[in-house]
């Protein structure tokens, strides 16, 4: 990028020595120095910024931009605020006839300018991922290729009219002066002035315009494609859905072998077949209402619910679940602490053994069941057989442990043994190397690929129910917080969500399930603060519901809002009402206003008067 910028700069220098030698002036030789240069590119930097964040004024000469509000900028950003600042507005007609307040040149310079400070440094914005830096992207290097046309064409930047105009009055004092009446009298031979047909002036412009339509049907081409992706994208997600219905027929199907002809793209490794994620007293649970932990389980099926869920019922592996997704169900959170408690001394006798896996099957199960039921004869004497096949009631057996204590005491004396990382690892490798190959030397290597291939891999995880991360999350594992959305969009987002990709209303998501997203929480409270402010003044203004939006009534809270809170937020642009501008732009103007803390202080002050009114008289 640096060699294009110094390339321009040359350019421009070849420019101005051309435009000096035609007024017959002497370019000028001055070079700036570094420091200089710093300053300028800064100040094209503070005045892009104020822009971005919807300031009245520009930053002051001493403020320090952070990492992270610079990587939020894209390439749309720039080339929005490259358009005012050259044309005066954010659509510009760059058809031809356009008046500009500078020339291909000044651009590469605010370019420049802005690159100097972006974190990515070098690295060219990819459209896919949305990272890099974005004054290396294709939305730029085209407007200022377009800009440069039009010098091309003869649209003179302002600079140059005022030099044509000084020159031509050069010429009229010149033909004036009395010097000038004298020579006269000795004229220099006429020099022959070759002109351009006005035919050949009307090919060329065709040839421009015709130029023009075909850079514009590439865009639009391109825009078609990036349509059609997202069409595909939604058809996956409603398909998927409605494979969900088939239960536990699907999780027959040997995913990970099927995925060896055909790949699993990023989009659908993201999608769970079997959760499905209710709202429960206020919360997300991927439990339903009436769902309850089966009380005649034996020792295998509790083992196998554990690591592996029950599609049939929509049951994911409780391994992943927490007490608070089961708190709407009276009795669930003590069975299972139970259970899982349970599964600490199965996974420590299973590291005593020498045996334990991350990816797990029945045949696993089993044999893990086969490695540790023996060291249970310390704890219980003897034992039946229904405990050596693990057929015993699994409730049966967890309160006999719990009531010996034994086994419990033995853990508390060893608790450096399932803290121990290294020791897991190992245990680990050993028994699914083992588990691949169980008759290794018996030249049945085909049998230990196929045992491989039928577990249940971290891709089938994230396929069945969508755990990424070590997570059950709602979110798909290639979800990104949409940092540049506009307030719109992200209204829709909180009430709404997307239920074409299984994403909840995000008025549900807790920070949890975006803690491995870069800066997520930080995204998710800034969002939160906008939404409360939305909601405080829908709810005094009459325009906000519980439940049951849709699109128009969420453009209808928006201007509403906005009509109340617009004098206090200020903004620059006047698309604020359409709802056009960024969230985190209104997120900006509503902090730097105090109207997130007034906001706040209100309803805190509100919430003590509660308290106090359902207080009992006698006990105040």
């Amino acid at each position: 990028m640096e060699a294009e910028m110094e390339s321009a700069e040359a350019e421009a220098e070849a420019d101005a020595v051309a435009e000096a030698e035609s007024l017959n002036a002497k370019p000028s030789t001055y070079t700036y120095s570094k420091e200089h240069k710093l300053k300028r590119y800064y100040s094209c930097l503070r005045d892009f910024m104020a822009y971005f964040h919807q300031r009245s004024e520009a930053y002051p000469l001493d403020h320090e931009f952070t990492e992270d509000e610079l990587s939020t900028v894209e390439p749309q950003d720039i080339v929005n605020w490259m358009n005012i600042k050259m044309f005066g507005k954010l659509d510009p007609d760059l058809s031809g006839g356009t008046s500009m307040a500078g020339s291909h040149h000044t651009l590469a310079f605010y370019r420049k300018g802005i690159a100097y400070f972006m974190p990515s440094g070098t690295h060219d914005w990819d459209p896919l991922t949305r990272k890099g830096n974005p004054t290396r992207s294709k939305e730029i290097r085209d407007l200022i290729n377009k800009v440069k046309a039009l010098n091309d064409d003869g649209i003179a930047t302002p600079k140059q009219t005022g030099k044509k105009r000084t020159a031509e009055e050069g010429e009229v004092k010149q033909t004036n002066s009395p010097k000038s009446r004298k020579r006269t009298k000795k004229e220099d031979p006429e020099v022959p002035h070759f002109s351009v047909s006005e035919e050949v002036n009307g090919m060329l412009r065709h040839m421009h315009t015709q130029k023009v339509k075909f850079l514009r049907s590439l865009e639009d081409m391109s825009a078609a494609v990036d349509k059609m992706k997202r069409d595909v994208e939604t058809s996956y997600g409603i398909m998927i859905t409605q494979v969900s219905n088939f239960g536990s027929r699907v999780a027959t199907v040997n995913l990970q072998a099927s995925s060896a002809d055909v790949p699993i793209s990023p989009i659908s490794r993201s999608r769970n077949l079997f959760t499905v994620w209710n709202v429960q007293n206020g919360k997300l649970s991927p439990l339903a209402a009436d769902w309850n932990l089966p009380t005649k389980l034996t020792v295998l099926e509790a083992i196998h619910m554990w690591m592996l869920g029950e599609p049939s019922s929509h049951t994911p592996p409780l391994q992943y679940l927490t007490v608070g997704h089961m708190k709407h169900i009276k009795g669930a959170a003590d069975s299972f602490n139970k259970m899982r408690r349970f599964m600490k001394i199965v996974k420590y006798l299973g590291l005593k053994a020498g045996y334990w896996c991350e990816n797990w099957d029945d045949d696993r199960i089993t044999s893990l069941w086969a490695k540790i039921w023996p060291g249970l004869d310390t704890y219980l004497g003897q034992m039946s057989n229904d405990i050596k096949t693990g057929d015993v009631n699994c409730r049966t057996l967890i309160n006999s442990l719990l009531k010996q204590g034994g086994i419990l005491q033995e853990m508390t004396d060893n608790s450096q043994m399932l803290s121990d990382e290294i020791l897991a690892s190992f245990v680990i490798k050993s028994s699914e190397e083992a588990s691949q190959d169980p008759h290794a030397g018996d030249n049945s290597e085909n049998k230990g690929e196929s045992s491989a291939s039928s577990l249940p891999s971290t891709r089938s995880l994230e396929l069945l129910w969508g755990v990424h991360h070590g997570k059950l999350n709602p979110l798909p594992a290639g979800w990104e917080f949409p940092i540049s959305s506009s307030i719109i969009e992200a209204l829709n987002l909180w009430l709404l969500g997307e239920p074409e990709r299984n994403i909840p209303p995000f008025r549900y998501i807790h920070s949890s399930y975006v803690g491995y997203l870069k800066s997520g929480t930080g995204y998710l409270s800034k969002l939160r603060c906008v939404m409360k402010v939305i909601n405080y003044f829908g709810v005094q203004l009459g325009v906000w519901w519980e439940d049951a939006w849709d699109d128009e009534m969420i453009k209808n809270l928006w201007q509403t809002v906005w009509d109340s809170v617009a004098e206090r937020i200020k903004f620059k642009r006047t698309d604020g009402r359409a709802g056009a501008v960024t969230w985190q732009a209104v997120y900006n103007r509503m902090h730097e206003s105090g109207l997130i803390k007034e906001v706040n202080a209100d309803q805190e002050k509100d919430a003590v008067e509660d308290k106090g009114a359902d207080q009992d008289p006698e006990e105040v």
